[in-house]
Protein backbone atom coordinates (compact mmCIF):
# COMPACT_ATOMS: atom_id res chain seq x y z
CA UNK A 1 0.00 0.00 0.00
CA UNK A 2 2.87 2.64 1.01
CA UNK A 3 4.86 1.82 -2.54
CA UNK A 4 1.17 2.42 -4.16
CA UNK A 5 0.84 5.71 -2.54
CA UNK A 6 4.31 6.83 -3.39
CA UNK A 7 3.97 5.82 -6.68
CA UNK A 8 0.90 7.75 -7.16
CA UNK A 9 2.26 11.03 -5.19
CA UNK A 10 5.70 10.83 -8.02
CA UNK A 11 3.25 10.42 -10.63
CA UNK A 12 0.94 13.36 -9.80
CA UNK A 13 4.45 15.80 -9.12
CA UNK A 14 5.82 14.43 -12.38
CA UNK A 15 2.73 15.38 -13.98
CA UNK A 16 2.06 19.04 -11.92
CA UNK A 17 5.80 19.44 -13.25
CA UNK A 18 5.02 18.41 -16.86
CA UNK A 19 1.88 20.63 -17.04
CA UNK A 20 3.61 23.78 -15.42
CA UNK A 21 6.22 23.60 -18.03
CA UNK A 22 3.84 23.35 -20.97
CA UNK A 23 1.25 25.67 -19.74
CA UNK A 24 3.20 28.40 -17.63
CA UNK A 25 6.54 28.15 -19.10
CA UNK A 26 8.13 31.75 -18.16
CA UNK A 27 6.58 31.08 -14.28
CA UNK A 28 8.33 28.12 -14.22
CA UNK A 29 11.73 29.73 -15.76
CA UNK A 30 11.16 32.48 -13.22
CA UNK A 31 10.71 29.55 -10.43
CA UNK A 32 14.04 27.63 -11.73
CA UNK A 33 16.11 30.41 -12.46
CA UNK A 34 15.44 32.24 -9.02
CA UNK A 35 16.46 28.76 -7.57
CA UNK A 36 19.94 28.91 -9.50
CA UNK A 37 20.76 32.15 -8.30
CA UNK A 38 19.84 31.56 -4.92
CA UNK A 39 21.82 28.22 -5.19
CA UNK A 40 25.22 29.40 -6.81
CA UNK A 41 25.02 32.30 -4.30
CA UNK A 42 24.78 29.74 -1.06
CA UNK A 43 27.36 27.44 -2.75
CA UNK A 44 29.81 30.55 -3.12
CA UNK A 45 29.33 31.25 0.29
CA UNK A 46 30.23 27.45 1.07
CA UNK A 47 33.00 27.60 -0.95
CA UNK A 48 34.88 30.53 -0.24
CA UNK A 49 33.34 32.50 2.78
CA UNK A 50 33.67 36.16 2.18
CA UNK A 51 35.56 36.36 -1.55
CA UNK A 52 33.88 38.93 -3.27
CA UNK A 53 31.72 37.46 -6.45
CA UNK A 54 33.82 38.57 -9.72
CA UNK A 55 32.94 38.71 -13.58
CA UNK A 56 35.08 38.83 -16.53
CA UNK A 57 34.41 41.32 -19.45
CA UNK A 58 34.52 40.61 -22.44
CA UNK A 59 35.05 41.53 -25.76
CA UNK A 60 32.72 44.18 -27.59
CA UNK A 61 30.19 43.63 -30.16
CA UNK A 62 26.60 42.80 -30.54
CA UNK A 63 23.94 39.99 -30.10
CA UNK A 64 26.38 37.87 -32.38
CA UNK A 65 29.41 37.91 -29.72
CA UNK A 66 26.38 37.99 -26.77
CA UNK A 67 24.89 34.93 -27.99
CA UNK A 68 28.36 33.36 -28.10
CA UNK A 69 27.49 32.76 -24.22
CA UNK A 70 31.20 32.15 -23.57
CA UNK A 71 30.69 33.28 -19.63
CA UNK A 72 31.71 36.41 -20.23
CA UNK A 73 30.03 40.08 -20.52
CA UNK A 74 30.22 41.85 -23.81
CA UNK A 75 30.84 45.19 -24.03
CA UNK A 76 27.83 46.35 -26.33
CA UNK A 77 28.09 48.54 -29.22
CA UNK A 78 24.52 49.48 -29.70
CA UNK A 79 24.01 50.67 -25.75
CA UNK A 80 26.77 53.51 -26.94
CA UNK A 81 25.57 56.90 -26.77
CA UNK A 82 26.26 60.40 -25.07
CA UNK A 83 25.19 60.18 -21.46
CA UNK A 84 25.48 56.10 -21.07
CA UNK A 85 27.78 54.34 -19.31
CA UNK A 86 29.84 51.64 -21.02
CA UNK A 87 27.54 48.47 -21.04
CA UNK A 88 28.76 44.95 -20.67
CA UNK A 89 25.91 42.42 -21.17
CA UNK A 90 25.43 38.51 -20.92
CA UNK A 91 22.50 36.48 -20.82
CA UNK A 92 21.22 34.87 -17.72
CA UNK A 93 21.54 31.28 -18.38
CA UNK A 94 24.91 32.05 -19.76
CA UNK A 95 26.67 33.19 -16.37
CA UNK A 96 24.79 36.50 -16.27
CA UNK A 97 22.61 35.52 -13.91
CA UNK A 98 25.34 36.10 -11.36
CA UNK A 99 24.70 39.89 -10.96
CA UNK A 100 20.48 39.23 -10.38
CA UNK A 101 22.02 38.09 -6.45
CA UNK A 102 23.93 41.48 -6.56
CA UNK A 103 22.49 44.08 -4.01
CA UNK A 104 23.09 48.26 -4.11
CA UNK A 105 26.22 48.40 -1.49
CA UNK A 106 27.88 45.05 -2.51
CA UNK A 107 31.39 44.75 -3.49
CA UNK A 108 32.82 42.72 -6.83
CA UNK A 109 35.67 41.86 -8.76
CA UNK A 110 36.55 42.03 -11.94
CA UNK A 111 38.49 39.25 -13.79
CA UNK A 112 42.36 40.72 -14.40
CA UNK A 113 41.55 43.84 -12.52
CA UNK A 114 42.96 44.37 -8.88
CA UNK A 115 40.45 46.91 -8.60
CA UNK A 116 37.22 46.24 -6.07
CA UNK A 117 34.12 48.10 -7.85
CA UNK A 118 30.47 48.84 -5.86
CA UNK A 119 27.61 48.07 -7.14
CA UNK A 120 26.15 52.16 -6.69
CA UNK A 121 22.94 52.49 -9.05
CA UNK A 122 20.34 50.01 -10.39
CA UNK A 123 17.60 49.91 -12.87
CA UNK A 124 14.94 47.91 -14.50
CA UNK A 125 13.53 48.16 -18.04
CA UNK A 126 11.16 46.09 -19.88
CA UNK A 127 13.35 44.39 -22.70
CA UNK A 128 13.70 46.25 -25.92
CA UNK A 129 13.66 49.24 -24.24
CA UNK A 130 15.57 52.47 -26.17
CA UNK A 131 19.08 53.19 -24.66
CA UNK A 132 18.09 56.42 -23.14
CA UNK A 133 16.30 55.06 -20.36
CA UNK A 134 19.91 54.80 -19.02
CA UNK A 135 21.14 58.16 -19.16
CA UNK A 136 22.25 59.53 -16.39
CA UNK A 137 23.24 56.20 -13.98
CA UNK A 138 26.41 57.25 -12.55
CA UNK A 139 29.47 54.99 -11.85
CA UNK A 140 32.27 53.64 -14.32
CA UNK A 141 30.36 51.24 -16.53
CA UNK A 142 27.16 49.00 -16.16
CA UNK A 143 26.64 45.52 -16.48
CA UNK A 144 23.12 44.08 -17.66
CA UNK A 145 21.31 40.76 -17.33
CA UNK A 146 17.76 39.95 -18.01
CA UNK A 147 15.39 38.33 -15.53
CA UNK A 148 14.38 34.64 -15.71
CA UNK A 149 10.62 34.15 -17.06
CA UNK A 150 10.11 37.97 -17.13
CA UNK A 151 9.80 40.69 -19.72
CA UNK A 152 12.47 42.46 -17.59
CA UNK A 153 16.35 43.17 -17.73
CA UNK A 154 18.10 44.53 -14.66
CA UNK A 155 21.17 47.28 -15.08
CA UNK A 156 23.77 47.62 -12.53
CA UNK A 157 25.93 50.76 -12.55
CA UNK A 158 29.91 50.08 -10.83
CA UNK A 159 32.12 51.99 -9.82
CA UNK A 160 35.64 51.79 -8.01
CA UNK A 161 34.90 51.27 -4.36
CA UNK A 162 36.35 53.87 -1.52
CA UNK A 163 39.55 51.88 -0.23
Amino acid sequence: MTLLTLAIVSMTIGLSLVGTTVFAPEATDRVTGNLKVAVQERVQEIIAPGALSQITLGVEGGMRELDRCDGTFTEMTSYRLDGVLPLYAAHNNCGGDVILAWEIGQQVRIAGSDVVYEVIEERHTPKWSNVDVLEGMTGEFMVQTCFYGENKMRFLALAPADP
